[in-house]
């Protein structure tokens, strides 16, 4: 963008919209901000607006995503967990070494009902920035508010990988 020209608010989001559009991956707010030359929170508020104009926006800790509900012949399955914060790191590199998608984590909280959080955690890399964002900030994860009992919304290729990641989190003693 050519400084001095604003941007119009639609134009704007028509741009954010066509950068998620062409990333296979998640995009940073702070590089969407950097890419339009406007503030961080201008783009969370843009991203609001088109999540109320019924676009779906995911967004994870590394930046968001654009659900456009491709599934890619997935077949999407919960898994209930429970652990330590210690054995996050190693439950979600089990998970995703068996070439699984974790979506989300969720949480049923006494007063809150339902509390979840996107992930789409593909790849150890992925994982290991989570861990990283999870330790740097000194908080809790949410299964922290259930003693370490929590869901995951994960996306296998097949019947089979799905049975494998059970057994696989079975044998580590991770299964809920």
């Amino acid at each position: 963008m050519k400084r001095g020209i604003k941007m119009t608010g639609s134009d704007r989001r028509d741009k954010i919209l066509n950068l998620l559009k062409n990333k296979n991956k998640a995009v940073s707010g702070s590089k969407l901000s950097s890419e339009l030359n406007v503030s961080r929170q201008v783009i969370v508020g843009d991203v609001a607006l088109l999540r109320a104009s019924g676009i779906h926006i995911i967004s994870t800790p590394r930046g968001y995503i654009l659900n456009d509900n491709k599934e890619d012949n997935y077949i999407i399955k919960t898994i209930a967990c429970k652990h330590d914060k210690e054995d996050i790191e190693d439950e979600l590199n089990t998970i995703v070494d068996e070439g699984v998608i974790v979506e989300e984590v969720i949480v049923e909280h006494s007063i809150y009902g339902q509390i979840s959080g996107n992930l789409h955690l593909e790849c150890r890399r992925d994982v290991k920035e989570f861990i990283n964002k999870l330790n740097s900030k000194e908080t809790s994860p949410l299964s922290h508010l259930t003693d370490g009992v929590h869901l995951h919304t994960i996306k296998c290729k097949d019947e089979k990988t799905y049975k494998q990641v059970i057994t696989s989190l079975t044998e580590k003693g991770y299964l809920y």
